[in-house]
């Protein structure tokens, strides 16, 4: 077998590793060296995007440790963190996910946003909320915590819980919030740039 072939066969040997929740077995092969953030040919999906899929903690936290790249996309675009329905897995990936909102639409759903707890200020909040609502976030009067407290500064922001739910107040206007265009929204800076590309 050449060095290429045994390396690729080394590599989906970790990701399988990963899939199962076998923390000895991962640490073995990248104590051998094997490439932490190696992707499948196919899926684009790595040993990170396995161990989320199957909520595997002990797994998730192992690969963070020895350096894993959580913001690598999947072939259809999907993170690691997305992949996961254990909200302790998002926590140990740094993620802090919020529902959020636009008081008095008629369409008075959700969406979920996900946010980096390390990089996490009201503009980042702000500017993530807007471009994924796709609103102009001059428009935005206040960000309101559900049932009624008042968002202001950074460190209000850092207290937010995962699935908390916020609502954005928009600006008395005779003209709409919304972006008329598609093309105006992709120009905003997302917080994530691959976010655009991302599909739920």
């Amino acid at each position: 077998m050449s060095g290429a072939a045994e390396a690729r066969e080394l590599e989906e040997r970790l990701r399988e590793a990963a899939a199962l929740g076998d923390v000895a077995e991962v640490r073995r092969l990248l104590g051998a060296g094997v490439d932490i953030d190696s992707r499948n040919e196919i899926n684009g999906w790595t040993c990170l995007h396995w161990a989320c899929k199957r909520n595997h903690a002990q797994v998730v936290s192992c690969l963070l440790e020895a350096g894993a790249d959580k913001q690598i996309l999947t072939a259809k675009g999907e993170l690691a963190a997305q992949l996961t329905s254990k909200p302790d897995i998002r926590k140990i990936l740094g993620e802090l996910v919020l529902k959020v909102r636009v008081q008095n639409l008629r369409d008075n759903d959700f969406i979920e946003i996900e946010l980096d707890r390390q990089e996490l200020t009201y503009q980042d909040l702000l500017r993530v909320s807007c471009c994924e609502l796709g609103i102009n976030p001059e428009q935005v009067e206040k960000i309101r915590k559900l049932p009624n407290t008042l968002l202001r500064k950074d460190k209000d922001v850092a207290r937010l819980q995962d699935f908390q739910e916020l609502e954005l107040v928009l600006m008395r206007s005779d003209s709409s919030p919304f972006l008329n265009t598609a093309a105006v929204l992709m120009e905003q800076p997302c917080y994530k740039s691959r976010a655009s590309k991302l599909t739920y």
